[in-house]
């Protein structure tokens, strides 16, 4: 029987440009943990040195050792993804922090949108060239969704949706070897102007780490220190 869920977790050497706390990838799988079997997570260590290695040979079961880039490790994942089927795939980056319930949470979103984030921008709120959004809000069992036209490598779809959208995703300009790191931003519009949609969870039930790109309305500092 086919699993609900495939969680392809990338990490490197380095977590994060700056994060807003000492954190690392071994803390940001303990709270994915809290969501996920270690079953359920297969892992692309990219650039890493051999601790940060055997540390995660030693924790789960399926593991990759790349020398690939940002870019490359995410185009890895799009192609492993045949190995690792699942109804639903999540795609993870190691500068998120997971509150726990990340699977009732994708559930619902995922019922409403193509792709899911449970990571709540604050740039939506604060950015300038957001001033005049708008959005659609659903409300679900667990919590609502916003509508929102991009978000980071941090993502959740169901197969079919991956099945159809995973050329558009390799496409050189977002994801390709020249780039430092995905044209994320781009690539979403991209998905939009597809016909694909996405939405967020709001209050964000994760957060990626930068010191001031924090998922408002949630404690990170307590949770972090709880998590340790």
């Amino acid at each position: 029987m086919k699993k609900e869920f495939t969680v392809f977790f990338r990490t490197s050497r380095r977590c994060g440009k700056n994060p807003f706390a000492r954190i690392d990838s071994s803390l940001t799988l303990k709270s994915l943990l809290k969501s996920f079997k270690d079953s359920e997570i297969v892992c692309i260590c990219d650039n890493v040195s051999d601790a940060q290695y055997g540390y995660f040979a030693s924790t789960l079961p399926f593991v990759y050792r790349t020398s690939r880039g940002n870019c490359g490790s995410f185009r890895l994942s799009l192609r492993l993804a045949s190995l690792h089927p699942a109804k639903i795939f999540y795609f993870v980056e190691d500068d998120h922090l997971h509150l726990p319930g990340q699977k009732k949470w994708l559930r619902q979103g995922l019922n409403h949108f193509d792709f899911v984030s449970l990571y709540d921008h604050p740039d939506k709120y604060l950015a300038e060239m957001y001033a005049g959004l708008t959005r659609r809000i659903v409300l679900t069992s667990v919590g609502h969704f916003a509508s929102v036209p991009s978000t980071v490598m941090t993502f959740a779809c169901r197969e079919k949706t991956l099945a159809s959208s995973a050329k558009i995703m390799l496409k050189e300009k977002f994801t390709g070897n020249a780039l430092s790191w995905p044209n994320d931003h781009d690539l979403f519009l991209e998905l939009k102007n597809r016909g694909y949609t996405l939405g967020t969870s709001i209050p964000g039930r994760s957060t990626h780490c930068e010191a001031k790109l924090l998922s408002p309305g949630v404690d990170w500092d307590s949770y972090l220190d709880a998590l340790r």
